[in-house]
């Protein structure tokens, strides 16, 4: 669950979802066991809704559809998938036992040997953008990384697959 979305389980009922919006105001969905979707638009969480829409399993997904992007693309999106093309943005995570744990992105030499960039680590409730090349990894830490497909397997083996066998 992405940590812009609040889940809460509703006994009896099914399920709450709220996403704050960027105007400081939020939408609510609950989804009812029988497929019904409500969905409640507040102009501040915590106030009465300014607006109440039901939808039935097949409208919010066509909803769902719609939001994500599925019939219209924004010029501004067409405009950077033209820019990035192939350009591969991926998420590992480093294990105890990954060749990265405890060592550095230098000691790795992970640009030589694998052809990717790490561009960002979210480390507990942190997020390291850029990291340093003398940045050590820990288990746990979120690589985010940046290159182009067919070179991740080669990256995955070299930083975060044991070696063990």
């Amino acid at each position: 669950m992405s940590p812009d979305v609040e889940e809460q389980e509703l006994p009896g009922i099914g399920r709450r979802y709220e996403v704050a919006g960027r105007d400081g105001g939020a939408a609510v969905v609950v989804i009812h066991h029988s497929g019904r979707r409500d969905l409640y638009v507040m102009n501040r969480p915590g106030d009465a809704p300014a607006a109440t829409l039901t939808f039935t399993d097949r409208q919010a997904r066509n909803l769902g559809a719609i939001l994500g992007g599925a019939y219209f693309t924004p010029a501004v999106v067409e405009e950077m998938e033209a820019v990035i093309g192939d350009l591969l943005i991926d998420w590992v995570t480093v294990r105890e036992d990954s060749p990265a744990a405890g060592r550095t992105i230098a000691d790795l030499e992970i640009r030589q040997q694998t052809r990717m960039t790490v561009a960002a680590v979210a480390r507990d409730d942190e997020t390291i953008i850029a990291p340093e090349p003398d940045e050590r990894f820990r288990a746990g830490d979120r690589l985010v990384v940046v290159g182009r497909r067919e070179d991740l397997a080669g990256f995955t083996r070299h930083v975060i697959e044991s070696n063990v066998g």
